[in-house]
């Protein structure tokens, strides 16, 4: 073997791949769970007391306000110190799907739409609201903070109408903090960037993971843009509705991109078996009670992605390798995070796992198949490139291309007419093919010694090889030595 041929080899095997992968998963738990920016909160009312049939007030639960339609009326018990911070600017701040008033020890302090005792008489309220708490209002000793909630303009009523109950340091808005979105707005543009060159190369190359991976990461991108909305447009209630119906869809064609990368992909009977119990466990999960919308987004996302994890974790046992086999350590992760915290994998975890998952894909061409070379080894002096595209297979003949140039997973082959074509491989796959008349010159090229002019140099270590039909192609300093080589004994 040359040493291009040794260098063409991956720079991984698939256990230090999987090691890396990991990795990954388990620093984006900690940055999810870990470093979120939450709000300053001074107060959070989680213990609260509603009126009963005879007047009383009696200790009630969060998860049953605003589960009926028409007037609840709730108190929370707040306990004031001598503390700094009372002695700042205080705002109270409340988030749901509800309209209210808010009574602070019996002087109202907010109005949050228009409460009434039907549709027609109810204003919505916004999503969120905060008000302004005067000073003399917060002095030491327990207070109380009594609400009058009115639901009459939600179509579908579940235990988690009310969201929270703070009391902050005061700003003008009542928009949930940008900060607190901070993760998935850095990782949006990369998202953005490797769902649409995912989807782009594998239409064009005919590959099916990276079709199914980049309609996954559009839908993750939905899903995304309807969680942050919230934090650009504070919203009357009823389209937080609308809201959730987006985050619900996105959410469900994410889960049904990985089942159809994995049908793709495996079309076995067991795996068509075990995909299709996969849905069925899906659709049996709805004739059980949630706790919450967000548990229900979390379980539906997990149970969908379930399936293709079980499929490729067999598929690995008998050692049938693709980039898939990670899947698994995705599931297992998205379950940590979600049993962690809900609301965190939801507003976070989820899209740093995704762009995880979308991203190790490309990094999957580093990786070394000598295991599987040798179960099936690669045709030598190879004369004929298979291009498999949407449209059927085609050939091109080695000796028609000049240059092989890398584009991630994929190849282009740059042809002596001018025009290019994309191959379904990477250019270390290709390599390992030995295509005749090719050597490697270039992290990201190879080309075909038959082809070349002549090779020049520049000052500063640049070289560059000139090809019959004008066109340049850079060489590595490192592979000059070997090139030269090569070229004297072609002459020869």
């Amino acid at each position: 073997m040359n040493n291009s041929q040794a260098m063409t080899k991956r720079s991984m095997s698939i256990w230090q791949f999987t090691l890396l992968i990991s990795a990954a998963y388990i620093i984006g738990l900690v940055i999810s769970h870990q470093s979120t920016v939450m709000e300053t909160v001074y107060w959070s009312g989680y213990e609260l007391e509603e009126i009963d049939a005879n007047g009383n007030w009696v200790e009630s639960n969060r998860m049953r306000i605003g589960v009926d339609a028409g007037i609840q009326e709730v108190r929370f018990r707040v306990q004031v110190d001598d503390a700094p911070h009372w002695q700042r600017p205080i705002g109270l701040m409340l988030g749901g799907p509800f309209s209210a008033q808010v009574f602070w020890d019996e002087q109202m302090v907010l109005e949050k739409g228009t409460i009434g005792d039907s549709k027609a008489t109810e204003l919505a309220g916004s999503i969120d609201a905060i008000t302004f708490i005067p000073p003399t209002l917060l002095h030491p000793g327990e207070h109380h903070i009594r609400l009058l909630i009115s639901t009459q303009h939600l179509l579908l009523h579940d235990d988690s109408v009310f969201h929270y109950i703070w009391l902050t340091p005061y700003r003008e808005s009542g928009r949930r903090d940008m900060r607190y979105y901070a993760a998935p707005l850095i990782i949006l543009s990369a998202l953005l960037i490797l769902s649409l060159q995912s989807f782009r190369i594998g239409r064009n190359a005919g590959n099916q993971m990276h079709i199914g991976l980049g309609i996954y990461g559009f839908s993750i991108i939905v899903l995304l843009c309807s969680e942050v909305s919230r934090s650009l447009i504070n919203y009357s209630y009823p389209y937080h509705e609308l809201r959730g119906i987006f985050a619900w869809l996105s959410n469900i064609s994410a889960g049904a991109a990985l089942i159809y990368t994995c049908y793709q992909i495996n079309k076995t009977r067991l795996s068509k078996g075990i995909l299709l119990a996969g849905v069925a466990v899906l659709f049996s999960s709805y004739f059980f009670p949630m706790n919450s919308g967000d548990e229900r987004l979390a379980l539906d996302f997990t149970l969908l992605a379930l399936a293709p994890a079980v499929v490729f974790l067999l598929a690995l046992v008998r050692k049938h390798i693709s980039y898939l086999i990670t899947l698994p350590i995705f599931w297992l992760s998205c379950v940590a995070s979600n049993l962690i915290d809900t609301g965190l994998f939801l507003d976070s975890y989820h899209f740093i796992a995704s762009l995880i998952l979308i991203a190790g894909a490309w990094l999957w061409v580093y990786v070394d198949f000598r295991v599987a070379a040798e179960e099936q080894p690669m045709p030598q002096g190879c004369r004929e490139f298979q291009l498999t595209t949407p449209q059927g297979s085609r050939n091109i003949a080695v000796s028609e291309c000049y240059a092989l140039k890398g584009e991630g997973n994929y190849t282009s082959l740059l042809l002596l007419d001018g025009s290019s074509a994309l191959h379904q491989d990477g250019l270390g796959i290709i390599m390992d093919s030995a295509p005749i008349n090719f050597v490697r010159v270039h992290k990201s090229y190879a080309i075909n010694t038959t082809a070349i002019v002549n090779l020049k140099s520049a000052p500063g270590s640049k070289y560059w090889a000139e090809m019959t039909n004008g066109e340049n192609v850079p060489v590595s300093r490192y592979r000059v030595a070997e090139l030269r080589s090569i070229l004297a004994e072609d002459k020869s």
